[in-house]
């Protein structure tokens, strides 16, 4: 074979793998991507009710949603992206196949929201609140902006969801005691309630105590 089509033929090939690896990275990152694929696993059904109680979730004027993966994964680079994604995935596939998903406390991981809520994403589709101009945003919402931006690289950096404690999951709180009430006293109000919000929002793939 000539040397030339030789290395034609090499980088024909070449091309031929890359594109597949890239389409099926791009499929699998997509297909993993929404709360239909996290819903999967049941111990994410709080979240995904307080999600679909949210304007993140479609709840805002104009209905548009934003995926898990824009708020919960960093969007600085596609390298950590993908990366942060295979990690975290390989982690929660772990617990809900060889942990107990019964035993994570969510209401003191809510605690520790900022390690896995990007700013990077809040970003993506917030860019514009530093923009003093923005007619929209109060008095007290842009000092607390500008406190975000003083302290930004420093050691008391805060994020996003220091503040925004609910963006993304409204009522979470709420939801997670249907779940695991974090009081006794109200544990047989709280199992109606969530046999009520469980048959709400059935559609959505979440589980049902009453088969």
């Amino acid at each position: 074979m000539r040397p030339t089509l030789f290395i034609i033929l090499l980088l024909f090939i070449g091309g031929l793998v890359g594109l597949s690896l890239s389409y099926g990275t791009y499929y699998g990152i997509h297909k993993t991507s929404g709360e239909r694929f996290c819903v999967s696993c049941h111990e994410m059904d709080p979240m995904v009710i307080s999600y679909k109680q949210d304007a993140h979730g479609g709840k805002g004027k104009l209905g548009a949603s934003a995926r898990c993966v824009d708020c919960h994964l960093p969007h600085d680079s596609l390298a950590n992206y993908i990366y942060t994604k295979a990690k975290n995935g390989v982690v929660e596939v772990g617990i809900h196949f060889f942990g107990n998903p019964d035993e994570i406390d969510w209401q003191e991981k809510i605690k520790h929201r900022d390690t896995f809520v990007y700013d990077s994403g809040c970003m993506e589709c917030h860019g514009n609140a530093f923009d003093k101009d923005l007619v929209s945003l109060s008095k007290q919402a842009q000092k607390m902006h500008n406190h975000y931006t003083k302290l930004k690289g420093t050691e008391k950096q805060i994020s996003c969801a220091s503040c925004h404690f609910d963006a993304g999951h409204k009522n979470l709180r709420n939801v997670l005691n249907y779940y695991k009430p974090e009081h006794s006293i109200y544990k047989d109000k709280m199992e109606e309630k969530k046999l009520e919000t469980q048959k709400e929002y059935k559609k959505y793939g979440i589980e049902t105590d009453n088969k």
